[in-house]
């Protein structure tokens, strides 16, 4: 792959994933009374599992990294009001989670060295010939 192509392929699933993730940081259930907010914990992991996804994919850190770069522009662009008054990260206690926590566990994710994809058995292991 190209360095083009995994910039480009990251990109485009940091803006995708960080949109959808943007909403649904918000999204909250009650059982018996109690709000739980789930969808912080849901979107923080889904943007977790791609950026290692992409690392491991592409077999370089460029990938998440790029990744990380379009998820601060797409919450910086949610965290700003709109012309039309609209605004998708308010100023709540899960809002200001999902940033911070983005922030700190999507940098994280981001300079985790690339797992290495896993050996096809067609492939011989130099340390294991006879």
């Amino acid at each position: 792959m190209t360095k083009l192509r995994t910039v480009l392929f990251s990109a485009l699933a940091g803006l995708f994933v960080s949109a959808v993730a943007g909403f649904a940081h918000a999204d909250r259930i009650v059982i018996s009374g109690v709000r739980i907010p789930y969808g912080l914990v849901l979107a923080l992991s889904i943007c977790v599992l791609a950026i290692l996804w992409l690392n491991r994919q592409f077999q370089t850190r460029l990938a998440g990294t790029v990744f990380l770069v379009i998820w601060v522009l797409v919450t910086l662009r949610m965290a700003i009001e709109s012309a039309n008054k609209d605004l998708v990260l308010t100023v709540t206690w899960y809002s200001t989670s999902y940033i911070i926590a983005g922030a700190i566990l999507l940098s994280m994710a981001a300079v985790i060295p690339a797992m290495r994809q896993p050996l096809k058995l067609s492939q011989e292991i130099p340390e294991y010939q006879a």
